[in-house]
């Protein structure tokens, strides 16, 4: 990974706190939930305000895990909230990003309605649905790993039924859990490393 720090807005491990409001293409991650965002304002007194973000996880619901994917605003006081960071991604990724995406009419890409979890490692609750969709090509899986986040185009489960993501976006931390971002056109992950994937849905895209 390339070393990013200029584009570090908020890192609670490493005591960064940038203030001011930001836009462009925005990763935050709070503990096991991802925020996508266009906007983010941090100020002297550690209030953060997203505007309009789309938050992506598994949520509890009785006795089960859901995916979730819904638009909010966030208003946190980083005093309060587990905030582990948050990123502005470079104009130089995006593009590579953009540039390396599918057409969604591409015959052969299952494009899903609604969001749903394809993965999730948990210790008490589990999802494993990788063995269904092998071979098959899954548009806009979000993921998260140990030390990072994954964000691709497409994700194809090999013939040993591990994830193959294409043209993916990636935050993560370093051996000295310094935060870095890249783009990486495929990367192969072990299902094992693999906190979760969730297939965003198309009806939630355009919202």
């Amino acid at each position: 990974m390339n070393n990013s720090r200029k584009f570090i807005l908020y890192d609670s491990l490493k005591d960064i706190k940038i203030n001011g409001e930001f836009t462009g293409s925005i990763i935050s991650k709070c503990q096991d939930k991802i925020i996508f965002s266009d906007n983010l304002k941090i100020s002297e007194s550690k209030e953060l305000i997203i505007k309009e973000g789309l938050i992506i996880g598994f949520e509890k619901k009785g006795n089960q895990f859901d995916p979730i994917s819904r638009n909010s605003d966030f208003k946190w006081n980083l005093n309060e909230i587990p905030l582990e960071y948050s990123v502005l991604i470079p104009e130089d990724t995006m593009e590579q990003y953009d540039q390396g995406q599918f057409s969604n009419d591409f015959p052969f890409t299952l494009n899903l309605l609604h969001t749903a979890g394809l993965l999730l490692n948990d210790l008490n609750f589990c999802v494993n649905h990788l063995n269904f969709f092998k071979g098959e090509i899954l548009k806009n899986p979000i993921s998260m790993i140990r030390n990072g986040i994954i964000v691709a185009d497409r994700v194809v489960i090999d013939d040993n039924g591990n994830p193959v993501f294409y043209d993916c976006i990636i935050v993560g931390r370093d051996k000295d859990d310094e935060l870095n971002i890249s783009y990486e056109p495929i990367v192969n992950v072990d299902d094992k490393v693999i906190e979760y994937i969730i297939i965003l849905g198309i009806e939630e895209l355009k919202i």
